[in-house]
């Protein structure tokens, strides 16, 4: 098979969305097909608001085997502001059904803006067997690439990773024009059944979604040194690790209050932070405003990843990440590989994921005394935090490796490309916008 995927990151681009069309790029590269991944320059999230951030190599390369080819990121004057006004602008066109959706389709080329791309697809050499787009809250990737489907005939696939659960949240995923998008599609790939049954409410048919959720390598995934992480970073008494993007969203200012909350009762646990911060503000001032006793017991790691990412999570007792705004949540998988415990909100798709009381425990999002109930329980308690560790490595072992996601996913393309030109549809968004209803939420 030759596949064209298109998202608006790559690797080394570190997100959820691109460790998963990494892991099964490649994989389909080892396999003898041919993958090509179209996408943006950007080196990191804030690229996509921000044009002083920095960006990697416009053009062709390849990755690991993987054909890549990065088109410049753009902006709207007024970069940053002008992306967060656009966004939340497209959120209200919902409330005008017709006015809104045209306004929306004029404005996703913006979202972000990667001018180029339609016409970088364009000269990518022909014989593409299938086309997958990844991530509906950066839009305009995917729907160039459902338009370059549907100009050449050829069945495409959608993983959207939609944030549900959170009505705030959800509608940066859920607008008219994006919901088109994936009713237009010949296969929705979900994470998670609640994921699958939030779609199937907003009129996706059943017959198209298909759940994969996420993975890890388990030969990656080990072989850390807990006791050298320790001795590097001073570190005595238990550990409690975060990992992920530091906002508010995540959950980071709920989970730092929280365990101020325990080293004010006397615990000598050391909250570990890995991750770059994206709202400085916020938690900047959480962390500033700690006693100086309290920011002894947190260990800023930004953003980690070979060696030290394994040693880290080999020196950790309990995992947490109170997020709001996850659809699946690789971070948990990457804690549970290493016999580690979690903790999670009861929001998106992490109640499908994280069983509470067996592999990890569920807070409401924002509930900090909650949240140090839960993680103090943990702490408190070896024998079930190591058993509830145990019970999350052996769900990994049996559900969630990337051999066992990459199989469903490789079944999938296999049986669309080989599905009759008849039943592909071959109506472009615009068209489809005429016959079918996109709700927003």
């Amino acid at each position: 098979m030759r596949i064209l995927h298109t998202n608006a990151a790559y690797w080394p681009f570190v997100g959820g969305a691109e460790t998963y069309l990494r892991a099964m790029s490649e994989r389909l590269v080892r396999d003898g097909h041919a993958v090509t991944v179209a996408t943006t320059n950007a080196s990191r999230v804030q690229c996509f608001w921000d044009p002083r951030q920095p960006r990697l190599p416009e053009g062709r390369t390849t990755v690991n085997g993987v054909g890549v080819i990065r088109s410049q990121l753009g902006h709207l004057p007024l970069a940053p502001w002008s992306f967060y006004l656009l966004r939340r602008f497209a959120t209200k066109l919902v409330r005008l059904p017709r006015q809104g959706r045209t306004i929306l389709d004029g404005l996703a080329p913006y979202m972000p803006a990667v001018p180029d791309m339609e016409r970088d697809l364009e000269r990518l050499p022909p014989g593409f067997d299938l086309v997958h787009g990844a991530n509906i809250s950066l839009e305009w990737p995917l729907i160039a690439g459902l338009r370059y489907a549907r100009r050449h005939g050829l069945p495409f696939v959608v993983t959207p990773f939609v944030h549900v659960g959170d009505r705030e949240v959800q509608r940066f995923y859920t607008m008219p024009h994006q919901m088109a998008a994936l009713h237009d599609a010949d296969c929705v790939i979900v994470q998670t059944d609640i994921e699958a049954r939030e779609l199937t409410r907003l009129g996706i048919s059943q017959e198209r979604i298909v759940r994969l959720g996420m993975g890890v390598d388990l030969d990656r995934a080990r072989g850390g040194d807990g006791a050298r992480f320790r001795v590097q970073h001073g570190i005595d008494g238990p550990v409690v690790a975060f990992m992920g993007a530091v906002t508010d969203d995540k959950g980071i200012v709920h989970l730092m209050r929280a365990m101020q909350h325990l080293w004010q009762s006397g615990s000598t646990a050391t909250l570990v932070i890995a991750g770059q911060p994206m709202e400085p503000t916020s938690f900047e001032r959480a962390y500033t405003n700690l006693p100086e006793t309290h920011r002894q017991r947190v260990r800023r790691m930004g953003v980690v990843s070979g060696q030290l990412k394994q040693d880290m999570l080999a020196g950790t007792d309990l995992f947490a990440m109170p997020s709001r705004v996850d659809s699946f949540g690789i971070v948990y998988l990457e804690a549970w590989s290493y016999g580690i415990p979690v903790i999670g909100c009861r929001s998106g798709g992490v109640p499908d994921v994280v069983e509470h009381g067996q592999d990890g425990l569920l807070v409401p999002f924002g509930n900090q005394a909650l949240l140090a109930l839960a993680i103090e329980s943990l702490l408190d308690a070896p024998d079930r935090r190591r058993a509830m560790g145990q019970r999350g490595r052996a769900k990994v072992e049996a559900h969630y490796t990337w051999e066992t996601i990459y199989a469903k996913l490789r079944a999938t393309y296999q049986d669309l490309v080989t599905m009759p030109s008849s039943e592909i549809s071959l109506d472009t968004p615009e068209q489809a916008a005429g016959s079918k209803t996109g709700t927003g939420s």
